[in-house]
């Protein structure tokens, strides 16, 4: 197939068919990962949004996670009973606080993301860093296509209710 032909939908699924068993063995790992933390899967992705976001409140961080807003608040209300997730006000909003990491959070994603690193690192040096590139840029088009789809859907089912 020469450059520049676009893929068909079977080409297509067969990324897709990728993408589940990809996602079950990272969340294996990360698992494997948080055992000793004591920090699960959703925390962790809580304390990486604020971490590279900054402080966010409970619906922000659930589009940007594509999650239910109640369960980002029970899982922000589970990282405060721990002391790493504080309620800030937030300025722009009074009735939505900002969900802000403490010191012990911060020192916790660290830990974490120091030893996913350690895990990723010769998993990383195996592969190529254009075919990487390549990758992010094609699920990153994937998500904001399908997401598109999914809206335009919504719209139009809205539409006709």
């Amino acid at each position: 197939m020469k450059p520049g032909t676009p893929a068909g939908p079977g080409a297509l699924y067969d990324v897709i068919r990728l993408v589940r068993p990809l996602y079950k063995v990272l969340e294996a790992s990360v698992a494997l990962e948080l055992a000793q933390s004591g920090v699960t899967i959703p925390q962790r992705a809580i304390l990486e949004q604020l971490l590279e976001q900054g402080p966010a409140t409970v619906p922000a961080i659930g589009r940007s996670l594509i999650a239910p807003r109640q369960f980002v608040q029970k899982t922000a209300n589970e990282l405060m009973a721990l002391g790493l997730v504080e309620r800030r006000d937030n300025a722009a909003h009074k009735r939505s606080d900002l969900l802000c990491l403490t010191p012990a959070g911060e020192a916790a994603i660290a830990r974490i993301k120091d030893r996913e690193t350690a895990v990723m690192r010769p998993i990383a040096r195996a592969l190529e860093a254009d075919d990487l590139a390549t990758t992010r840029r094609v699920m990153a088009a994937m998500v904001e296509a399908f997401a598109a789809h999914n809206a335009e859907h919504i719209d139009r089912k809205g539409a006709s209710s």
